[in-house]
Parts: structure tokens; sequence; C-alpha cells
């Protein structure tokens, strides 16, 4: 007979799993009601994208969608364990009266996340469904009672995580001499987590504060081409070569949070830093994604009759500027309802595109040169000559700093002025083409390819305060303020 009941509960929740996807009625949101009375009891916690609530670094609730929810007036608890408790005192189940659950999820005292070992609760619990795109945690210690509610959600095995641990003695002195992957410290990197891919490998690595060597790597699917990410979001996305998936990883906990499938290869990517909304090219599909970088899922596709390849979004967020990688032709996309294409010039080979609220800046690798487009009227209002080999540039107040890669200058141009007003020799020997922006500084982090150092400019004095011996190719680069990304 208990064979048979539990046979009948596994085919209900089999078959509810089924309807919630079929019928599109699954959303990894909290109901409003369930997540204002969580907020008015745990007021510091957050909703995650999969509606799982983090209290703290080492709680979370996870939510159990009940088969039907009922209607109620005023929305309270109607059971916890231990009895007796409020939501502010965390307990480990809770139970309201519209059959929504909270399942708390701990740590361990051997550090892995597990569930209560409680077994004697009410039958709601067994008959709720954990959120289907939950991020389960590697290792999950889940009890034999409960693993019901897993619905189809599978758990992965700590060896199936991604990071790969290289440095965990942080005490440990380490010698002046680098070895591959080390740079001597910055103090101005301290507080802060930088993520670097090389251009031979597919593992990211991670430093911790001003740390020399990368305390561990992130494992990617492939080798990257591109990654994007900002201050307000703690997700990175990743665009690589040869795959026609993008990822998503989450910069918290530092794991490959999900796939997002394209119609072929991804070319370029951008982000609107105040929307977090990234925006993806892919010249053979003939589309830009976007890619919403707060929920980690894909906003939209834009169809378009050219072939989109290098692109750049406006400092506004209102329109992108794209290169046909076919033509050479460049283009800006107005973004809206009806989005709305428009032909600005055709140059050869734009490196790097810029667009502010006025202008739109296209940098172009071989011609040695930088051309400047009314954003209103498309028109060509300057034309700078530049030093050789310009292959990246950063938008700073009213400046713009522009990286010549062939003697290691670095180009300033102004804005206001419609000219360059100076050119700062950084350093001649390697390839720097990487230009980073230190958040929270008026610093840029210069980076490249058999450089052996990392240079560090002052954006507000526009000049170079330190030259750091550094043994890494640098083919991409994060900086994030470590504080930020934790409160996220």
């Amino acid at each position: 007979m208990k064979t048979l009941w539990g046979k009948g509960i596994k085919l209900f929740i089999s078959l509810f799993v089924f309807l919630m996807f079929s019928q599109g009625a699954y959303a990894s949101k909290l109901p409003i009601e369930v997540w204002e009375y969580v907020k008015e009891q745990l007021p510091s916690s957050t909703q995650r994208f999969d509606s799982v609530v983090v209290v703290s670094n080492d709680v979370m609730y996870i939510p159990l969608y009940p088969a039907q929810t009922n209607a109620v007036a005023n929305l309270k608890i109607e059971y916890t364990y231990p009895a007796g408790k409020t939501l502010k005192d965390k307990p480990e189940i809770v139970v309201f009266n519209n059959n929504f659950v909270l399942l708390k999820l701990f740590k361990d005292k051997s550090g892995d996340y597990t569930l209560t070992s409680y077994e004697d609760f009410p039958m709601k619990v067994k008959l709720g469904v954990m959120p289907q795109d939950m991020l389960v945690p590697p290792g999950l210690k889940m009890p034999e009672n409960l693993k019901l509610v897993l619905g189809d959600l599978v758990i992965p095995s700590k060896e199936e995580g991604n990071l790969v641990y290289l440095n965990k003695d942080k005490s440990k002195k380490l010698s002046d001499t680098l070895m591959k992957n080390e740079f001597i410290p910055l103090a101005e990197l301290k507080n802060k987590k930088t993520y670097i891919t090389t251009g031979n490998s597919k593992f990211m690595l991670v430093y911790d504060d001003n740390s020399k060597a990368p305390l561990y790597e992130l494992k990617l699917s492939s080798l990257p081409s591109k990654i994007v990410a900002s201050n307000s979001t703690k997700f990175a996305l990743v665009v690589y070569f040869a795959n026609k998936n993008l990822e998503i990883i989450d910069l918290k906990n530092e794991r490959i949070l999900t796939q997002i499938p394209l119609d072929d290869i991804a070319k370029d990517a951008d982000i609107d830093v105040h929307t977090n909304m990234a925006y993806v090219s892919s010249q053979n599909a003939n589309t830009i994604y976007c890619v919403d970088l707060n929920s980690a899922k894909l906003a939209k596709a834009i169809r378009l009759e050219q072939s989109p390849s290098r692109l750049a979004v406006s400092t506004d967020g209102t329109s992108i500027v794209f290169v046909d990688g076919v033509s050479g032709e460049l283009f800006t996309l107005k973004l809206g309802e009806n989005a709305q294409v428009n032909p600005v010039s055709k140059e050869k080979n734009i490196s790097k595109i810029l667009c502010d609220e006025q202008f739109i800046y296209a940098i172009s690798r071989t011609q040695n040169k930088m051309f400047v487009y009314d954003r209103n009227t498309l028109a060509l209002v300057d034309e700078e000559k530049l030093n050789e080999k310009p292959v990246d540039a950063i938008l700073y107040q009213n400046k713009i700093y522009i990286l010549c890669a062939k003697e290691g200058v670095l180009d300033i141009y102004d804005n206001v002025q419609k000219k360059i007003i100076l050119s700062q020799q950084l350093e001649k020997d390697g390839f720097y083409s990487k230009i980073t922006l230190v958040p929270d500084q008026h610093n840029i982090l210069i980076t490249g390819v058999n450089s052996k150092k990392f240079l560090l400019f002052d954006l507000e004095k526009m000049n170079l305060i330190k030259k750091q011996p550094a043994l890494i190719d640098v083919s991409n680069i994060i900086i994030m303020d470590k504080t930020k990304v934790q409160d996220l």
C-alpha cells in the first residue's frame, strides 16, 4: 500500500511539472503577496532569478510551487518547523495558508548545502515542486523524503562543478619571482575581483583582491571571444569563437548559470551598464540578440537585412551602432517597438565603435583614423589621424582614450575641442590591446599579449602612473567591486 501511495505521488508530481511547462504557467518569480511578506520579515533578503530567496551567504529559502494556490484575503503562516516560529526566526520549513512552501537551504558542519532532516511535516510540503530553472548547488544533500520536490531537477555532483582551485593557502608567502598567469599585486585592485581569460585556454582565471596568483579557475565550455559585465549585476555574458551558445556566468557564486542557444555563432557583444541589457551580434544569422543580465534570459531577437558583426550600444541606451560584416558599411539601429536602421558610412576595417548622446566614433585599424559622425544628421563632422594600429578605446567624461598597439601609444581625443590633445607614450615592448576601467576609480588598466606588464593610467591626470610586471596574455578582463558583487 505504501509503495502504491509513493508511486501515486510520483505520478502526480510528474503530471504537475508537465502541465506547468506545457501550459506556460511556470514562472520563476515568487507571487507578489509572498515576496512582500518575505521582505517585511527579512528586509535584507533578495530574490534570485530562479525565485530562490537569498537571506545571507549561507542561508537561502527554496520556494515549493503548489499544484493549486488558495486565494486568501490575508497571507499568513499556518505551519513552521520548529513550531511556533516566525520567518524572522528562519525556521527550516514554512507553510503559508495559500499552500506555498519555503524550505530553508543551509550549510551543514561539513560546509555542504542541505535541507531539513525533519520528517513529520504536512503533505503540502511533499506535493510542492522546486522552481524548475533553479540553480541547484553541486552536491546538495537531499533527504530521501524530500526528493520528489525536485521534479525534473538534477543535483550536480561536486566533481561536475566548474571551479578548479589553484592556491587554497592565501596565507602562504609568495615569492617575488613571477610564474605563468601571475602579476605583481596592484594596490588599486584591493577589494576587487578580477576575471581574466587568455587567448589559448577555456579557463577563466579568478584573482581575489590584489592577489599575485589566481585563486582558482572557472572552466568555460569553449574558447571565449568576448565577455561583458557590469558592476550592477552579478551575471556576465560569455561569447565563444566556435560555439552557437551564449553562456551566463554567475560571478557571485562563480559558476556557469545557463546557456542561451543562438541561430549561429556570435561575432561581438556590448552592454548597457545602466539597464544591464547586453546586445550580441550574429553575422550569419542576420540578428542582434538582446540578453537581460538582470534575469539572465534572452529578452528579444532583432532580425535584420544586414549582417551585424562589430557593434556598440550608445551611452543613453537608445541606439546600437554596428558594422555589416559583409559590406563593411556602418549602420545605426534605433531601439524600440519599431526598430529603425539607417546607413552611416562605409569605412575599412573598423576595429572599435563608440557612441555617446551626440556623436558616433568609428575607429579604423588599417587607416589609423577616427571618424566622427553626428547622431542626428549622420553627417561626418570630424576625421582624426591616429597613431598606428588603434585597437581599443574608452569614453570617459568628455574625452576618448584610444589605444594604438603598434608603438604602445595612447591618443587622447577631446570631444569638445574636436581634436587629439595628447599622444602619451606607454610602453613599446609587447602588444597592448585592451583598456579596462577600474570600478569606482579614475584609472584604467591597459593589458595585452606578450606585454609582460600591466599599465595603470590616471584619466584625470592623463598620466601613466604604474608599470606592473605581469606574465599573463590577456584576451578578456573583467574587474568587479568585491563588496558590490556580494551584495547583489
